[in-house]
């Protein structure tokens, strides 16, 4: 069964949409509906100045004013709650980052100018203070190490879309949320190809949304890595990365995942970055999707292992 996460839960663009509708409304509703009871008080009050005896139109004054007040608070209400609450709560964590979903959920960036097409990454970059880790041992056969790295092209699913946002690198970025190795051969991988060029570093990120589907990845993947390879670039697979809160129980299966494909990629160096955030330190929005900090950490850590 297909592994749902918060972008295929709630971060898709129509669901996203749905709920960032839901608090424009209640943002207007703030707004506008005490404006309208305000309104309704002030008519009652100039009806009753002419018939101070009429017991409907004291009614009404009480009814109007629960009115305001609860067309005033239950909003405010509503958002101090979800903003209080844990985003562990996957309610919680869609309500919060409905915009953020919406504007970044759905990406596949490939840059069209000249300058993107043939950007290349400075060397420098590859060290990032304090967060520089050593470079793994890989049990896949490998000629990445023999390539000059100048581009580095990246195919993945949402998480991989929340670390381009993060990070704004001009990297080159074939990236959807929700996606899994159908969309990779059908749109990922077409999309990036045309990129993929003497001393290019394919950079795939993805499994996480179906992990059942562990051997086609495999041959899908060692398949593409040939063709690659042969054109001089450098293909890296980045483990699948670890969950925590209410999406605790996947990391048996992401490892199991991690530990089949490290074992069975040819020509494809594998990144052990699972282990290096369980071991330094990670921070999630809703379980399955990390704060900035925890994208940028994944970038440099990806960067310095290439």
């Amino acid at each position: 069964m297909n592994i749902l996460d918060l972008t295929s839960t709630c971060g898709s663009i129509g669901l996203a949409n749905l709920i960032s509708i839901a608090k424009t409304a209640l943002t207007i509703i703030q707004i506008a509906g005490p404006i309208m009871a305000i309104i309704g008080l002030v008519s009652i009050f100039i009806k009753l100045m002419s018939n101070p005896d009429n017991k409907k139109l004291k009614n009404a004054i009480k009814n109007w004013l629960i009115a305001f007040l609860m067309l005033f608070l239950i909003p405010l209400i509503i958002d101090v709650v979800m903003g209080k609450l844990d985003d562990t709560f996957t309610l919680t964590a869609c309500w919060n980052y409905a915009e953020k979903i919406k504007s970044s959920g759905d990406v596949s960036f490939i840059p069209d100018d000249d300058e993107h097409r043939q950007h290349i990454v400075d060397p420098g970059d590859y060290e990032s203070g304090d967060e520089k880790a050593e470079s793994d041992d890989s049990d896949s056969e490998t000629d990445s190490d023999s390539v000059t790295i100048n581009k580095l092209i990246f195919i993945g699913d949402s998480r991989t879309v929340g670390m381009r946002n993060a990070v704004g690198s001009n990297d080159i970025w074939s990236a959807e949320s929700g996606k899994g190795l159908d969309w990779m051969k059908s749109t990922g991988v077409p999309k990036a190809e045309s990129y993929v060029s003497d001393g290019s570093a394919i950079i795939i990120l993805m499994g996480v949304n179906d992990l059942y589907k562990i051997d086609s990845y495999i041959s899908y993947i060692n398949g593409k890595a040939s063709d690659w390879v042969n054109k001089g670039a450098a293909v890296y697979f980045v483990s699948v990365l670890p969950t925590n809160g209410s999406y605790d129980q996947l990391n048996s299966e992401i490892n199991s995942f991690n530990n089949k494909i490290k074992k069975n990629l040819k020509s494809v160096k594998f990144i052990d970055t699972n282990s290096y955030l369980k071991s330094n330190g990670f921070k999630t929005v809703d379980g399955l999707h990390y704060d900035n900090a925890t994208y940028k950490k994944i970038y440099n850590h990806i960067k310095n292992n290439l």
